[in-house]
């Protein structure tokens, strides 16, 4: 039994798969820079751990393991940390003037996610409202309402070790 698609069923298939494949690549993630469509949909541009061991959450702090977080090796790195087990998401950066800084990875105007802004020693919202912060997260543009919510870390060899308390 053969089956034959109307004109108008192969319209509505081609432009279905049209637009998908538009708005796949309306995506800027591969070449750095944020589009209109990222803005929309909230995008993150900073990435999860590859390696997923390479930290650790008990009783209020966070331990990573900088030998295992490559995101973290050079100056203006980042790494976004989620999970069951945290009470909340986070955003761990390695700014260019050689200290880290953590932070609640959660715009204080709209809850978006937030990413550095390499080169610049700021943060970004990844929504289209793109409040934008300091790396001690005070905000310095955008309908931001408050300062991001940052949290003491100390380095011990190759250990990074944040309290959440």
């Amino acid at each position: 039994m053969s089956t034959r698609l109307s004109r108008r069923d192969f319209i509505k298939l081609t432009g279905v798969t049209g637009t998908a494949l538009l708005l796949v690549g309306c995506s800027g993630k591969a070449s750095g820079k944020r589009t209109l469509f990222d803005q929309l949909q909230g995008v993150s541009f900073t990435d999860l751990p590859q390696i997923a061991d390479a930290w650790h959450y008990q009783d209020g702090t966070l331990t990573l393991d900088l030998a295992k977080l490559p995101e973290l090796a050079s100056l203006g790195g980042a790494v976004r940390l989620e999970g069951d087990i945290l009470p909340e998401p986070l955003l761990i950066v390695y700014g260019e003037d050689g200290q880290f800084y953590a932070f609640r990875n959660a715009c204080t105007h709209a809850g978006r996610m937030i990413d550095p802004v390499a080169g610049t020693m700021t943060l970004t919202c990844c929504s289209i409202s793109a409040s934008t912060y300091d790396y001690q997260g005070n905000v310095l543009g955008g309908p931001a309402p408050e300062p991001l919510t940052s949290y003491p870390l100390a380095l011990e060899g190759e250990q990074l070790i944040i309290s959440l308390n």
